[in-house]
């Protein structure tokens, strides 16, 4: 039973493949728009502006890290009270770090939608352009290729476009 389903599938397989021939090609179009001057200066923008923040969390990791050791190295002749002094400083620091990597993550992801929004309709455009200037039936994306020829893949030819339209 297990054997005819496969050659089943096998045989509409080979029936559906000469439908899927044609001018076929595929594009990985989220690394066509990383690649693109504006998603670079983006997030170039975004590095620069958020400086002050990730140097603050790398102080906090180093911070904690040494109260750790600290706590380690002296736990065995330290008082109950200063244990507790250090693992509330250390909480303090934790919850200071989790807040500002969430605060650095949530500008990132919402500079990042703010830069999707304007690239994203520009991008089907250009996709658009190139689907009928290189006369394709078919443009996959591709992550859902398990095999593609380099010669069909048009993702550096959106990007181009991409840089070219502003």
């Amino acid at each position: 039973m297990r054997l005819a389903s496969y050659l089943i599938a096998g045989l509409l397989t080979t029936i559906a493949m000469p439908a899927l021939a044609g001018n076929v090609a595929v594009a990985d179009s989220q690394a066509a728009i990383m690649a693109t001057e504006t998603a670079k200066k983006t997030f170039e923008k975004l590095n620069n502006d958020m400086k002050p923040q990730r140097d603050r969390l790398e102080q906090l990791r180093k911070d904690i890290a040494a109260i750790e050791e600290k706590f380690q190295k002296n736990a065995s002749v330290m008082s109950d009270k200063d244990k507790r002094d250090l693992q509330k400083q250390a909480e303090s620091k934790l919850n200071e770090f989790k807040n500002l990597a969430d605060a650095v993550q949530k500008r990132a992801n919402e500079v990042q939608q703010e830069m999707l929004k304007t690239l994203i309709p520009k991008t089907e455009v250009v996709v658009e352009e190139i689907r009928k200037a290189g006369n394709y039936d078919i443009i996959i994306e591709k992550k859902n290729v398990i095999f593609a020829d380099p010669a069909v893949d048009i993702t550096k030819k959106i990007t181009e476009k991409l840089n070219a339209a502003k």
